[in-house]
C-alpha cells in the first residue's frame, strides 16, 4: 500500500503551486501517517536564516493534508482544509524541518490529524490539530457585486481587563512607515504575492492574489497561504501596538488558528488583522479574510509576545 500511497501524495504534493514553491518533499508514508520534509531556503524565512512561521504552520498543514489522503479514497473527491490549530514551541534557524501527521479518525467526510514540525534532532518545534473534508467538487458561486469596505478597524484602545497600551500616533505613523518600507523584503511572504495596503494603532489589512505560488492543488488558495496570511497579519497587528524596529524589543507567534468557511477560494481576498487584547507581554490579534467583494472566506487569530531584551 505504502507505494500506491507514494503516488498519490506525490502528485498531490507536485499539483500543488504552493507546495512545490516552498519546497516540501515526501520523506516516507503508511495509511494515516505522513512525514514531510521542507530543506532550508532563503526564501522561507523572515530574516537572517530564521524560518517565517508561516512556514513552520504550512509545513503541518501540507502533512494534515497529505495524511488525509493517505488511505483508499474513492474516485472524484476533492479535499479542503477546515480548520488548523498551530503552537509555536521553538523557532528553526538555517535547518531542514520535518512535517509529520497522523489520523486520529477518519470519518465519512471528515478527517482529524495530530499535526507536528520537528528539526532533524528531532526537536519540537510546533504542534497542532487538522481538521480535513473530503468530498465531492462544489461549485464556485459567482462574486457579489457590491465592494468590500476597506475602512480601518484600530485595535482596542478601551480600558479594562486585557486592554492595550494607549496608541501614541507618532509611533503608529513610525510603524506605518517601517510596514511600507519591509513590503516585498521578507522572502517568504513576497513569493506569495503578498502586498499592504493599510494600516493603524493596532491594525493592518495586506492583499493575498489568488495566483502563482499562493494556489493549491484545486485551483484556489492554498489553505498554507491562508495559515501563513494569519500568522504574518496577526503578528504585525501586534506590533503596531508597539514600536516596530525598536532596538531591544523581540516578538515571536505563540498560536496560529485558521478556520476556511469554503472548499475552494478562488478569489483574490483583504487579509484585516486587529489586536484585541492582551495582557503583559502577550497580544491577542483576530484576522478576517474577505474576498474583495466582501464575501466572509476565512477568520483566524493569533497569540503573540513581544518582550524588551534591551
Amino acid at each position: 500500500m505504502g507505494a500506491n500511497f507514494d503516488n498519490v501524495l506525490t502528485n498531490k504534493l507536485e499539483s500543488s503551486p504552493f507546495w512545490t514553491q516552498v519546497g516540501f518533499k515526501l520523506e516516507n508514508n503508511s495509511e494515516g501517517r505522513v512525514r514531510i520534509r521542507l530543506p532550508y531556503n532563503v526564501g522561507n524565512t523572515t530574516a537572517a536564516t530564521a524560518l517565517h512561521g508561516g512556514a513552520i504552520s504550512a509545513t503541518l498543514d501540507a502533512a494534515g493534508c497529505l495524511a488525509a489522503w493517505s488511505s483508499e479514497i474513492p474516485d472524484g473527491l476533492c479535499g479542503h482544509l477546515i480548520a488548523c490549530d498551530v503552537s509555536y514551541v521553538a523557532g528553526a534557524l538555517g535547518e531542514d524541518i520535518y512535517g509529520e501527521a497522523e489520523v486520529l479518525r477518519r470519518g465519512k467526510e471528515i478527517v482529524y490529524a495530530s499535526i507536528r514540525a520537528v528539526n532533524g534532532d528531532g526537536k519540537l518545534l510546533a504542534c497542532g490539530n487538522h481538521i480535513y473534508h473530503l468530498s465531492a467538487p462544489e461549485p464556485s458561486p459567482a462574486a457579489p457585486e457590491n465592494a468590500l469596505d476597506t475602512g480601518v478597524n484600530i485595535g482596542r484602545t478601551s480600558p479594562g481587563i486585557g486592554s492595550l497600551s494607549d496608541p501614541d500616533n507618532d509611533i503608529v505613523q513610525k510603524n506605518i512607515s517601517t510596514v511600507l518600507k519591509m513590503d516585498g523584503l521578507i522572502p517568504y511572504m513576497s513569493q506569495l504575492s503578498w502586498k499592504f495596503s493599510q494600516g493603524g494603532y493596532g491594525c493592518v489589512e495586506f492583499l493575498l492574489s489568488c495566483e502563482d505560488h499562493s494556489v493549491g492543488d484545486d485551483g484556489g488558495l492554498a489553505s498554507g497561504a491562508l495559515l501563513s496570511a494569519v500568522d504574518h497579519a496577526g503578528s504585525v497587528a501586534a506590533w503596531m501596538t508597539s514600536e516596530l524596529g525598536k532596538p531591544g524589543l523581540f516578538g515571536s507567534t505563540v498560536n496560529t488558528k485558521l478556520k476556511v468557511f469554503a472548499p475552494a477560494i478562488k478569489r483574490d481576498v483583504i487579509v484585516k488583522a486587529r489586536a484585541v487584547g492582551g495582557s503583559g507581554t502577550i497580544i491577542h490579534s483576530n484576522v478576517d479574510i474577505l474576498s474583495l467583494a466582501g464575501e466572509p472566506v476565512a477568520s483566524g487569530s493569533t497569540v503573540y509576545r513581544i518582550v524588551n531584551r534591551g
